[in-house]
């Protein structure tokens, strides 16, 4: 089976990250995450361009008042069930995100610095018509788990063949079209 996984509130706590990110950096906090930018832009072995380390840099700047995250900081937002499941099932998963490019892509590529996804995918549009360019011609089953009901109707929508599960880290009851599961330990009794 493939997985096909969002990331905020299904495998990141972004409300916790909400909370502990809400306050600006101050000046002298601003400074070191420049500094940290800067040697990022000027490392001799960079593998990045400067654009998008300057895309990345000013677009968390603009999102949460600061111009990036330490090295690995984010990991600590991962819900551990997610984890665990990355860990046992990480070349059949792919990450799907939807929001602002730069941000989303500072929070993923930070959270998620080593684990060995086959592929993460970014859009800014609903997300059936970006899976269905993916899945038209899978020869295994997949999977799409999502707790955003629109983009779980909009996969449904353009990829009947897809099994949609909608995860409910808040407690909440699901919309009732889609199973429903709490954490990634109850995944094995719906996709089953």
């Amino acid at each position: 089976m493939h997985y096909f996984v969002d990331f905020d509130r299904t495998v990141f706590d972004t409300p916790s990250f909400k909370k502990a990110f809400a306050r600006r950096a101050g000046p002298l906090e601003l400074l070191r995450q420049g500094w940290v930018v800067l040697k990022a832009a000027f490392d001799p072995e960079r593998t990045v361009p400067l654009r998008r380390i300057a895309k990345t840099a000013f677009g968390t700047f603009a999102s949460h008042g600061r111009f990036g995250f330490t090295p690995g900081d984010l990991k600590r937002f991962l819900y551990p069930d997610a984890v665990s499941f990355f860990e046992s099932h990480a070349p059949d998963i792919t990450v799907i995100t939807y929001g602002v490019r730069s941000f989303i892509t500072a929070k993923v590529t930070d959270a998620l610095t080593d684990v060995p996804l086959r592929d993460v995918i970014y859009t800014h549009q609903k997300k059936g018509r970006i899976l269905k360019a993916y899945t038209e011609h899978a020869v295994e089953p997949v999977a799409f788990i999502d707790d955003a009901v629109f983009q779980l109707a909009s996969v449904s929508k353009y990829c009947p063949d897809v099994t949609c599960i909608e995860i409910r880290r808040d407690g909440r009851e699901g919309d009732g079209r889609w199973p429903v599961i709490r954490d990634f330990t109850e995944l094995d009794a719906v996709v089953a």
